[in-house]
């Protein structure tokens, strides 16, 4: 019997086999300020009517659920919706689907919030963007009068392969240049969201690790395939490039400079955080 190809939505990664190791290396950032965002809206948030575009495997799904009263969700990848399933269990308040984040199966007014993490850079490969002010549109569009779109994403400065955040990406720079390319200027992303009369428009930098805390303390784990196949970095790169960006690590780690890479990340983590949630809402 042929194997059913499993479908995946995103504009650069094979996210069925991302999502196999995701959760392995990955964790939700920005939980508890997201859960602040909610409380500011007009509606309390254990009666929020919630949806998050783009789930993954369910982490964040998976947490939010138990403080609000309804939680949807809209996945592009098999993989990453098959996982979320098995995380919320008989779970009655969360409704999941699969679908397509530029084309949203509900109708006008649905949501007290609509979030989206770390998605957007999935979503072109042209540098003008206009698949992200489809996005707006979408989101503008589903969400009820007074409704709040809260946007996890990362900044090109948190991610510059020398000066960033992440101490890896030292090591494979040709791949998070092609990456940062995928990445709209947090600025340019506002101006574009005024445009569309989202209003109070706030920007916020969120405590926290975006992956797990053996990437902190164990700079070996950059050598496993296993990593490799959770961050989708790693895709821009062809199986030579990958070898030779292992070389540099080898390296780093004979001559110990690979530490002093990773204690100037965390210290410029400290500073800027790992992430930027952007959060704004529709006119009532």
């Amino acid at each position: 019997m042929k194997e059913k190809i499993k479908r995946n939505i995103s504009s650069y990664c094979n996210y069925n086999k991302t999502f196999t190791m995701y959760d392995q290396l990955r964790q939700p950032n920005g939980l508890r300020k997201l859960l602040q965002i909610f409380q500011r809206t007009d509606i309390p948030i254990e009666k929020q009517k919630v949806l998050e575009g783009g789930f993954g495997t369910g982490t964040y799904i998976d947490h939010i659920r138990h403080y609000v009263k309804e939680i949807y969700g809209v996945e592009g990848s098999d993989e990453g919706f098959e996982q979320a399933l098995q995380k919320i269990g008989n779970a009655t308040n969360v409704y999941l689907q699969l679908g397509n984040i530029l084309s949203l199966p509900f109708s006008n007014d649905s949501f007290h919030v609509y979030m989206v993490n770390q998605v957007l850079h999935h979503l072109d490969t042209e540098p003008g963007y206009p698949n992200l002010n489809v996005f707006l549109r979408e989101s503008i569009r589903v969400l009820k009068p007074g409704g709040v779109l809260t946007i996890n994403t990362s900044s090109k400065e948190q991610m510059n392969p020398h000066f960033g955040v992440y101490w890896n990406y030292k090591y494979i720079e040709k791949a998070v240049r092609a990456m940062q390319a995928r990445f709209i200027p947090i600025d340019e992303l506002i101006s574009r969201m005024e445009k569309l009369q989202f209003a109070d428009i706030k920007t916020t930098i969120p405590s926290g690790k975006i992956f797990q805390e053996q990437y902190y303390n164990y700079p070996y784990i950059a050598l496993k395939p296993n990593f490799l196949k959770g961050d989708s970095v790693y895709c821009f790169l062809s199986q030579d490039e990958i070898e030779e960006a292992n070389a540099r690590i080898r390296a780093g780690l004979e001559d110990r400079s690979i530490y002093k890479e990773m204690k100037r990340a965390a210290e410029r983590a400290a500073e800027i955080g790992e992430a930027v949630i952007i959060s704004a809402r529709k006119p009532s």
